[in-house]
């Protein structure tokens, strides 16, 4: 069996996959994302897409896809919304011409989103394809850890040449040698690897963001990824299943895990230059810094007791720290 087609199967089966029947989010849960660790993720972001709306005058529509528990969009928004409740006039305007998607298969987790964003008039989506836009509005897309999730599929340098790395009798295993696999390979890398260097590609990450490319070119806006990957390819496996915030083997429990990979964050922008859009991609830390963070962490921890100005700088420092999430975690900004 391809490894893309066991991630499927254990993922995403309608009946059984992890992500459609599940709420792996949380300390109680597999894993904690971002916005769960702190507001200030999503309030920095909420300031970024006020700044740049304010060089627009179309209508918006702001779309989460993969939202989790709906906390990044609801942190998101309710920024937003103070700062239109104190008058501010970009805000005010943002809220006045965008509608808000969230796009989401996991049936758990939509309907805590729904729970924890019931102030707010948000449209749901089970795929990218549903969304249907009016023609004068442009998308403003945001991921957070969503392209970790897609399958992927591996290939291992041998002496013989590149061979698939395949599930047979639940155990990872080499296929025969196949011209095809390896030509496919050595086109791709277009670089020397040494032997036992191992590929990782995604056809479904990059089909995404071909499609993702083409609504942009095609609406106008601006995409927001952030996950976990490298720019720099080190032929490395990065293929790992997580439980109850642990590492466990990835063919242990299917469907009862999460299984991921590294992003390659430097496939994923080639696709965006190619379909002649602009790019900036950057370190997490990179991205909070520029928006502010330290600054946002001195407001917070103004007349603070001990005990809370420890837990705010541990949150932050969680999300910058190039040795937790801040080099880890990249963020591939697209627009038109």
């Amino acid at each position: 069996m391809k490894i893309s087609r066991f991630m499927s199967e254990a993922l995403f089966h309608p009946q059984t996959g992890y992500y459609r029947t599940k709420n792996p989010i949380g300390k109680n849960s597999d894993f904690i994302t971002a916005p769960e660790i702190s507001q200030v993720f999503g309030e920095l972001l909420a300031v970024y897409l006020l700044h740049v709306a304010s060089v627009k005058k179309t209508k918006i529509a702001l779309v989460e896809m993969g939202a989790g528990k709906g906390t990044l969009f609801c942190d998101i928004l309710t920024a937003i919304k103070k700062l239109s409740d104190k008058k501010i006039p970009q805000a005010i305007d943002f809220l006045e011409r965008t509608a808000f998607h969230i796009i989401e298969i996991n049936e758990v987790l939509q309907k805590i989103q729904k729970e924890n964003l019931q102030k707010f008039q948000v449209k749901w989506h089970q795929k990218f394809e549903e969304l249907q836009l009016a023609p004068e509005q442009e998308i403003f897309f945001i991921t957070n850890e969503l392209f970790d999730c897609f399958p992927i599929d591996q290939f291992v340098h041998t002496e013989i040449g590149w061979r698939e790395r395949i599930i047979n009798n639940k155990n990872f295993a080499l296929a025969p040698f196949d011209r095809e696999i390896h030509d496919f390979v050595e086109k791709e890398i277009a670089t020397l690897a040494p032997i036992g260097a191992v590929f990782e590609y995604s056809f479904e990450a990059r089909n995404f963001m071909s499609q993702l490319c083409r609504a942009l070119n095609q609406k106008g806006g601006i995409a927001i990824n952030i996950d976990y990957g490298y720019i720099k390819n080190e032929f490395a496996n990065t293929l790992q299943a997580i439980k109850n915030h642990q590492k466990c083997d990835v063919l242990e429990t299917p469907g009862e895990s999460d299984i991921t990979a590294l992003v390659d964050f430097s496939a994923l922008e080639k696709i965006a230059k190619n379909s002649a859009l602009n790019t900036s991609l950057i370190s997490q830390a990179q991205l909070l810094q520029s928006l502010g963070i330290e600054e946002r962490r001195q407001a917070l921890l103004a007349n603070k007791s001990s005990e809370s100005q420890e837990k705010i700088n541990l949150a932050i420092d969680r999300l910058i720290d190039s040795s937790q999430m801040g080099d880890l975690f990249k963020c591939l900004i697209v627009w038109k």
